[in-house]
C-alpha cells in the first residue's frame, strides 16, 4: 500500500493513521531512531553484520564500496539487475548521512575481505576494506576456484595482478583472523605461497584459520604435476600460534615448520589429495598429530603418510622417547573422514590411531580394490588398550557414511552388529550394494544383539535406491518398535509422487538433498540432520 503526495489525510486509510505506523515518515521529518546514542546504533550494526556473515548473503554489491558521489547510483542500477540481497554493511551504510557516518566508524563491519577473478587492480575495494577495518582482525577469501564458470571472453587474471593483491595484504599480515584461498590453476596458489614465504613477512600473530585450496583437475596423478613448484615452502616465517584449523586441499608445505608441526591448539585438520611425492613421512606426520594434543576433526581424503604401512615406524633414538611407534593418542577426535585409500592403508592409520572419543566416522575407500572385508572386521575387531575393557572402534559410533565398500554379506552383519549405539546412518547405494540398506529392516541373528540391527537408528540418509525399498524399510522399522524419524533422500532416487506423499506421513522429517559426493565431491562430518552436513560443512 503506497503514500502519494497527492493525497490528503482524509483519504488515507484508517489502519495507515494508527499510532506508530513504521510506514508513515514522523512529523517534522524526525526519525525516532537517530535518539539512539551512535555507540548503540554501531552495536546494533555489528549484531546485523554478524548475522549476515553466517547466513553467507550475496557479496555482489562489495564491488562498489568506495565513498564517490556516485556510489549510491550504482548500487541502484546493481539493486535492479539482481535479486540478491545487499550485504548488511552496504545497505545500512545508504539509509542515510547519519547511519552512514554511523557505519563507516564502525570498522568490525569492514572486517570481511572477499577477493574474486572480477577485481583486477587497484584493487579499490580491498584498500577501502583495509582501511575502514582500521586495526581489527581481517578474514580473507581469495577465490579463484572455479575460472571456467566465466564466458570465454574473459580474460583471467594474471600472475602480476596477484602479486599486487598480495603486496596490500600482507603488510596486514598481523591481524589476518583466517585467511582461505581457492583456485583452479596451481600458479595461483603457488604465488600465494611464494609471497607469503618471503624471508621479509612476519609471523601470523592473530591467525585462526589457514584454509587452501587446489581444485585443478590432474585426473589422480603419480607425481605432483607442477616440478617448478614442487618445493616444500616455510610460510609466516614459521609462526602462527593460534592456529585452530588447517585445510590443505591438493597443497603442500614444509611439513617441519612449527605451525603445522607442534600446532597445540589445533582443533581441526584436514589433509586431502596429496601425491605420494609431496606428502609427509611417517615419522613428520606422526609428529603432526601427537603434538595436536586438543584435536577433534581429522580427514585424510588421498592423504596422510608417505609410504606403505609396513613402513611407518621410527627409530628410537638413545635417550629420546622409548614409545614413538606405540598408537598416536587422539583421545579427543569425535569426527574421523577416511576417503580414497586401499584397504592395507585403511587398516593400517586404524591401527596406528587410538580414537576413545570417536562418534562419527566416514569411509569412501579407493575402489581400485575390490575386497573390504578385512576393513569391516576390523571396524568390529574388540581392542583392550590398557586396562580398558575391549570395545570395537564401530561400537563407539554415533553417525556413519558408508560409500564404495565392496564386501561379502557376512562382513556386513558383522559390522552392524557392533553399531548399537548409531544414531545417524548415510549410504550411497550408487557405490554400495543394496544389502547395506536392506538389511536394516530385517531380524538381527547374531546372538545378543537384539531383535533388530541398528536399534538406537533414528536418522537415514540415502543416495540411490527405490521407494519400494524406503516404504519397506520405513514400515518394517515402525513394526518393530524401533521406527525412523528423519528420512533424507538424494534427488536423484527412484520416488513417484506416492512414494513421496507416503514418506512424508510415515516418519517425522523427509527432505530430499542434492547428493555432492556425486557432483563434486565435498563431505563434512556431523551429527545434525541437515543434509548437507553429511556431504563432506562442513
Amino acid at each position: 500500500m503506497g503514500i502519494t503526495q497527492t493525497q490528503s489525510v482524509e483519504q488515507l486509510e484508517p489502519q495507515v493513521l494508527q499510532p506508530n505506523n513504521p510506514f508513515v515518515p514522523p512529523k517534522g521529518g524526525i526519525c525516532l531512531i537517530d535518539n539512539l546514542p551512535p555507540e548503540l546504533l554501531s552495536h546494533i550494526f555489528e549484531l546485523g553484520f554478524v548475522d549476515d556473515v553466517e547466513e553467507d548473503i550475496a557479496d555482489s554489491y562489495y564491488n562498489h564500496l568506495d565513498a564517490t558521489a556516485h556510489e549510491m547510483d550504482i548500487h541502484d542500477r546493481e539493486t535492479e539487475s539482481c535479486h540478491d540481497f545487499p550485504p548488511f554493511t552496504l545497505a545500512v551504510s545508504h539509509v542515510c548521512r547519519h547511519w552512514r557516518n554511523v557505519a563507516l566508524s564502525t570498522p568490525s563491519l569492514w572486517t570481511d575481505i572477499v577477493v574474486t577473478p572480477e577485481e583486477r587492480p587497484p584493487y579499490e575495494l580491498v584498500s577501502t576494506l583495509l582501511e575502514r577495518s582500521k586495526s581489527l582482525p581481517i578474514d580473507i577469501t581469495v577465490n579463484y576456484g572455479d575460472l571456467d564458470e566465466y564466458k570465454d571472453d574473459f580474460e583471467p587474471p594474471s600472475d602480476a595482478d596477484l602479486e599486487i593483491l598480495f603486496a596490500m595484504l600482507i603488510p596486514h599480515i598481523h591481524r589476518w583472523r583466517t585467511i582461505e584461498v581457492l583456485v583452479s590453476e596451481y600458479h595461483y596458489m603457488y604465488a600465494f605461497l611464494s609471497a607469503i614465504s618471503d624471508p621479509s613477512v612476519p609471523a601470523a600473530p592473530q591467525l585462526t584459520t589457514l584454509e587452501l585450496y587446489d581444485y585443478e583437475d590432474t585426473d589422480n596423478p603419480a607425481t605432483f604435476q607442477h616440478p617448478r613448484m614442487a618445493k616444500h615452502l616455510t610460510l609466516f616465517a614459521g609462526s602462527a600460534p593460534l592456529l585452530t584449523k588447517i585445510v590443505l586441499w591438493g597443497v603442500h608445505v614444509d611439513w617441519d615448520q612449527p605451525w603445522v608441526a607442534s600446532a597445540s591448539n589445533l582443533t581441526d585438520l584436514e589433509l586431502a589429495h596429496h601425491t605420494e611425492d609431496v606428502r609427509p613421512s611417517w615419522a613428520q606426520f606422526s609428529t603432526i598429530l601427537r603434538s595436536a594434543s586438543v584435536l577433534q576433526r581429522l580427514s585424510l581424503r588421498q592423504s596422510g603418510p608417505s609410504g606403505e604401512p609396513q613402513a611407518w615406524s621410527i627409530e628410537p633414538t638413545p635417550g629420546g622417547p622409548v614409545n614413538v611407534n606405540a598408537p598416536i593418542q587422539l583421545v579427543r577426535v569425535t569426527d574421523f573422514i577416511l576417503a580414497f585409500h586401499t584397504q592395507a592403508r585403511s587398516i593400517g592409520l586404524l591401527r596406528k590411531f587410538y580414537v576413545p572419543a570417536l562418534k562419527h566416522l566416514t569411509l569412501d575407500p579407493d575402489l581400485i580394490d575390490n575386497d573390504f572385508d578385512d576393513l569391516l572386521r576390523e571396524l568390529a575387531r574388540p581392542v583392550s588398550p590398557g586396562q580398558e575393557q575391549a570395545r570395537s572402534l564401530a561400537s563407539r559410533l554415533e553417525s556413519l557414511k558408508l560409500s564404495g565398500l565392496p564386501c561379502h554379506m557376512e562382513c556386513v552383519e558383522t559390522l552392524y552388529g557392533e553399531l548399537q549405539n548409531l544414531r545417524l546412518l548415510n549410504l550411497s547405494l550408487y557405490f554400495l550394494d543394496p544389502y547395506f540398506l536392506d538389511i536394516i529392516s530385517t531380524p538381527c541373528t547374531l546372538p545378543g544383539r537384539g531383535d533388530i540391527w541398528l536399534p538406537r537408528l533414528t536418522t537415514l540418509h540415502v543416495s540411490g535406491g527405490s521407494g519400494i525399498a524406503l516404504r519397506k524399510l520405513i514400515l518394517q522399522r515402525k513394526e518393530a518398535g524401533v521406527p525412523l524419524s528423519s528420512l533424507y533422500v538424494d534427488q536423484d532416487c527412484e520416488l513417484d509422487d506416492e512414494d513421496v506423499d507416503w514418506l512424508k506421513v510415515n516418519v517425522e522429517t523427509f527432505e530430499f538433498f542434492e547428493d555432492s559426493d556425486v557432483e563434486d565431491d565435498s563431505d563434512d562430518s556431523d551429527e545434525d540432520v541437515d543434509e548437507d552436513e553429511w556431504s563432506d560443512s562442513d
